[in-house]
Order: C-alpha cells, then structure tokens, then sequence
C-alpha cells in the first residue's frame, strides 16, 4: 500500500479513523498497531527504530499491521531519514498512515513518499454548504464522491450549477480531443474542479496505449502551464489509477506501483525539480522493461 499523509483540520481524527479501517478495530493497544506520536516536542529516532524493527513481522491478529504517525512535522530530521526507507518499501503486510497539522513543516522527504489525502473536518460542513446553495442530495452526493479538498468545492458555492450535466459535458468533450489537444485543455482549465477529472481521467487513461513521441509532445504542453498544471496531472492520474480503477487491464500492482511513481514526482516538483521531465519519465513509466 501507498503510504498516506493527512492534511488539513481534521487530518488527526481522518488519520485514526483510516488506521481503525484498515485494522478492523481501535489502533489503541492492539498488537497489530503501533502509534508513533511525539514524546516532549519531537517524534524521535528510537520511536522510528523500535517502529522499524516491530514491522519486520506479519500481524498476529488483523488482516495487516497499521502504523499510525504523527504530526510529521515532529519528526526530527535524523527520524524522518530512519523512516524514509521503510514508506519506500512498506511489507505487504504492512499500511503506514500520517498526519500533519502543518504541511509546510513536513519535509519534503517525507511528502514525496506518501498519498496526500485532504480533511477538512469532514465532509458535513460542505454537505451543509451545498444544500444551502440548493443542490439536491443525489447532486450533493455526486460531488461529495469527487471532492477530497474544502476549496474545490468552492466553485459550486459561487453559483448555483448543475454537476451532473457538466461532468457528463466535459467527458464527452475530452473524448473529441487527441492527448496533446487534453495536455492543453487540462493547462487551460484546471482550475475548474469539473473539467480538471474530466480532462486529467481520459488523459491518464490514454497514456499506456499512446506512442512515446505523441506522450513527450503531451507532457511538453502540459509543462507549458507550470508546475501547478503538472502537479494537478499528476494528481489526477494517482486518483484514476488507485481510486478509479483506470487502466483496469493492468494488474492492481503495477497501477499502484505507478500510482506511487505519481506521488513520489509530485513530491519532487514542490522541491523545484524540472516539471517537464517529471512529467515525462511519470507517463512512460509503464513502457520500462
């Protein structure tokens, strides 16, 4: 499993929640987890090593162990390299699960290894927000299955639209376009939720099946819109490979294992490496041997 990292201001009670999931029961004095928080200010070295050493070993009753950790930004520098190497290889039998108050705080390191996942205290106060702006509960319940950050719901708060047309709207029009013609279009329009996971879908699902020279062509586009653009594909493509089930003729493993590729890169681009060569070696990641 991709390792996860929580955000946002209820990344603490999303992280346990998600730990209690994969568990099968409270991470609270279970011998299958272990919960890494900070002793004094920090998170230190011995907790990472005793955590390191306690992994080794298949869970003694739940499906899988489940190591629960945070806040990262309390890891010490000397921590979060002890830690590196095992959210880099995690045992099958193992799910890693983070949290951060403070993202900017985390190091990069670390982000780069992990899934982000988004709370803002969970998902009521934006269901209560579009109701009040008069959407219906199966268009609440639509949007709610696609939103995963507090500010993509804001272009639905603004004006009273209609979610469901629009989704199927901009599906049929990425389909109308070749890959370099979506790289552009998802440049250009990115910033609207919608069309975003239209265009950033039929783009990630397109890639395996097209040629290295029109995939360079694409991501030379895509780059053109910076490293946000980039980062919004990158993105979008771990969301079709790991929650979508995109490129399903795939085994699971390799969709993860490319999912990973994606959020890894993601990390990178925030420590300014190249956007367009990021971009590149992620969408022909598939064709290595």
């Amino acid at each position: 499993m991709i390792p996860e990292l929580y955000v946002g201001p209820g990344a603490p009670g999303a992280a346990l929640r998600r730990a209690a999931e994969l568990l099968g029961h409270a991470p609270t004095d279970h011998p299958d987890a272990r919960v890494l928080s900070a002793e004094g200010a920090d998170i230190g070295i011995d907790q990472v090593r005793d955590l390191i050493l306690w992994a080794r070993y298949g869970p003694a009753l739940a499906p899988r162990k489940v190591a629960l950790i945070g806040p990262a930004e309390r890891l010490t520098r000397e921590a979060a390299n002890a830690l590196l190497k095992l959210l880099e290889e995690l045992p099958p039998h193992l799910a890693a699960v983070l949290f951060a108050e403070a993202l900017d705080q985390v190091l990069p390191t670390v982000r780069s290894r992990c899934a982000l996942r988004w709370s803002g205290g969970g998902e009521e106060p934006i269901r209560a927000a579009l109701r009040t702006s008069g959407y219906d509960e199966e268009e609440i319940a639509f949007l709610l299955s696609f939103l995963d950050r507090d500010e993509d719901a804001a272009p639905f708060l603004a004006a009273r639209r209609n979610p469901r047309k629009e989704w199927e709207e901009a599906v049929a029009g990425a389909e109308k376009l070749d890959l370099v013609g979506l790289a552009k279009e998802l440049a250009e329009r990115a910033g609207d939720p919608l069309s975003r996971w239209a265009l950033g879908a039929s783009l990630a699902r397109r890639l395996p099946r097209a040629g290295a020279d029109e995939v360079l062509q694409a991501m030379e586009a895509l780059a053109r819109g910076g490293k946000e653009t980039v980062a919004t594909f990158l993105t979008e493509l771990a969301r079709v490979l790991v929650w979508t089930g995109g490129w399903p003729d795939v085994p699971l493993e390799k969709r993860l294992e490319w999912a990973h590729k994606a959020s890894l890169a993601r990390g990178e681009l925030e420590d300014n490496a190249n956007p367009r060569l990021l971009a590149e070696v992620v969408a022909l990641w598939p064709r290595r041997p």
